[in-house]
């Protein structure tokens, strides 16, 4: 168990969000927690790198003599203690207050008490998404899920980079709906406001509720295995890519709740079959995921349509890609025919 960094500096400051370093006065101690994004040697055997979060990225320095309290390699989350300092390599202007630069004296891997207390969506980078709000939203979410369990499966797959990192990336389809980058994201949580919906209108309580919730999110995920590589999308279905993404955590579910690892791979799969039993949850989230895609759709498609359209259709594959809305009646036309009537 590596030990929590404010032991060595028990009077600095915590950063919470990296968007508040600029922020902070010159020669402040602070200690924080970040993605490293890149970290170089320079000649004078110093190192220079950049740390991030979602809501910013900040530059660092290593000199020498404190290198060797410093394990920093990047694509790593660390837990990081320096000082606030002005940065050499940045020109200042009249009027405007010095950049800032993290001098740092000791930098560790995350502490266990990180990974279990703080939300890995705080660590995703910003330079990752356009979609902030989306990040933020998805953060919220993970915040809803109390149940022990559920909890620390949801935190631990998405602490893993290789699947958080895509999961805010990657389209929802390639030519259906939400295919854009962050589409993916966007239409996974579309499906999750729509599964809480429905869940509270069943009367779906814990830990049900909760396990709904996670399935929403993750129902898709497999999708991530086709980033850069469309061409598999006709080979393999994104259902059991989506098992194989989870795989590795799965014995969280497994050994602390065995139901409910076998009733989210039954959500994920999304099998159904008049002979066999099922859950009221899969219809609902089946029902989401159906009513998340076909509105994207459908909206962009009449967007994209003249005035008076009546049929659109979406090009490639895909359920409801054809649509037809009734002309609608102007106000003075509506009260006329009211009248005559």
């Amino acid at each position: 168990m590596s030990i929590p960094i404010t032991t060595y500096f028990p009077g600095s400051s915590y950063l919470f969000h990296l968007a508040d370093f600029q922020s902070l006065n010159i020669g402040s101690q602070v200690i924080m927690q970040g993605h490293v994004q890149t970290i170089h040697q320079q000649p004078d055997r110093s190192q220079v790198g950049i740390l991030e979060d979602r809501t910013a990225t900040i530059p660092i320095v290593v000199y020498p003599l404190t290198s060797d309290t410093c394990t920093i390699k990047p694509s790593t989350i660390i837990s990081i203690a320096g000082r606030v300092e002005k940065d050499p390599g940045h020109k200042q202007t009249a009027g405007r207050e010095a950049k800032r630069i993290l001098s740092v004296y000791r930098g560790i891997p995350a502490s266990e008490s990180v990974f279990e207390k703080r939300n890995p969506v705080d660590f995703i980078p910003k330079r990752l998404s356009t979609d902030s709000e989306g990040i933020q939203n998805l953060g919220a979410w993970i915040d809803l899920i109390f149940h022990p369990i559920l909890n620390k499966f949801i935190r631990t797959l998405l602490w893993d980079p290789a699947i958080s990192h895509p999961f805010v990336q990657a389209a929802a389809s390639w030519k259906h709906h939400h295919s854009y980058p962050g589409g993916l994201l966007r239409h996974s949580l579309e499906v999750a406001d729509m599964m809480a919906s429905m869940m509270q209108s069943s009367r779906i309580g814990d830990p049900l509720y909760e396990l709904g919730l996670v399935a929403a999110l993750l129902h898709d995920l497999g999708k991530i295995h086709h980033m850069g590589r469309p061409f598999t999308r006709g080979l393999l279905d994104h259902q059991s890519l989506t098992l194989e993404k989870i795989a590795p955590h799965m014995h969280i579910l497994d050994e602390g709740w065995p139901d409910g690892a076998t009733a989210l791979r039954h959500l994920l799969i999304g099998y159904e079959s008049r002979y066999r039993s099922t859950m009221l949850l899969l219809t609902i989230l089946k029902s989401a995921d159906k009513i998340s895609a076909a509105s994207e759709v459908e909206q962009t498609l009449f967007q994209r349509s003249k005035a008076n359209q009546q049929f659109v259709r979406a090009e490639g594959p895909g359920p409801s890609s054809a649509f037809w809305r009734p002309r609608m009646l102007h106000q003075n036309q509506a009260i006329t025919s009211a009248e005559g009537g």
